[in-house]
């Protein structure tokens, strides 16, 4: 079992593709209740196309589904057939570790802090730079005219600046898997169609056909594959 985080955005159509990401994510809903896997729902940004689920599920139970889904019909209040689309990604959850930085990895140095703070602060070594080894990274801390607090303060500041840098590389490995799940091209991509007029969900990539019914209860594994 995994932490997922599955991630539906409306795509092009408008308004349809809102309703139509809405009712895709409820059928991903029923499937994650169908085999069981714990389930939550992400807060959403007011006014956000996106809709986030988070699953305690196997990953490889969920990423065939991911990619470009495209529903082919006529919406609500209109006479004219339409195509819209909605994206699907199949994200693994990184819980980052807090962050622990061994004295070997750090070189301490001091200087004479500069500008106003007092006689004490401006005539003695209170400054401090501190040095991460393995990563470069220099921070520098001389607000205080005391040494140990200026060494915790310079501490706190690598803790953080190499927080931010592990939160870069998870978002980069993020990317990277979304765009290596979805096609571009969006209305022109060609991995899920959704026929609601024949009645028929298929999956271009691997062939797999799921009857209209059947997918939008949730009864996906079961019906895989099937005409």
């Amino acid at each position: 079992m995994s932490s997922l985080v599955i991630e539906l955005r409306a795509g092009e159509g408008g308004r349809d593709a809102e309703a139509f990401c809405a009712e895709l994510a409820a059928a991903i809903t029923a499937y994650v209740r169908q085999r069981g896997d714990r389930l939550s729902a992400l807060p959403s940004q007011p006014g956000s196309r996106t809709q986030t689920l988070d699953v305690d599920g196997a990953a490889a139970a969920y990423e065939p589904l991911a990619g470009v889904h495209r529903v082919q019909r006529i919406p609500k209040n209109s006479t004219r057939r339409q195509t819209s689309t909605a994206t699907m990604a199949v994200l693994a959850t990184t819980r980052r570790a807090a962050i622990n930085i061994p004295e070997a990895d750090i070189r301490l140095s001091f200087y004479r802090a500069s500008g106003p703070g007092g006689q004490h602060r401006n005539k003695t070594d209170t400054a401090v730079r501190l040095t991460h080894l393995p990563s470069g990274l220099v921070v520098t801390a001389e607000d205080s005219r005391s040494q140990w607090s200026n060494i915790a303060s310079a501490k706190r500041k690598l803790a953080d600046a190499l927080d931010a840098d592990v939160a870069r590389a998870v978002r980069s490995r993020t990317n990277e898997l979304r765009r290596g799940q979805i096609s571009t091209g969006e209305r022109a991509a060609k991995q899920f169609t959704h026929n609601e007029q024949r009645g028929f969900v298929v999956c271009h990539e691997t062939g797999a056909t799921w009857r209209w019914s059947d997918f939008y209860r949730g009864r996906l594994e079961r019906t895989r594959g099937a005409a």
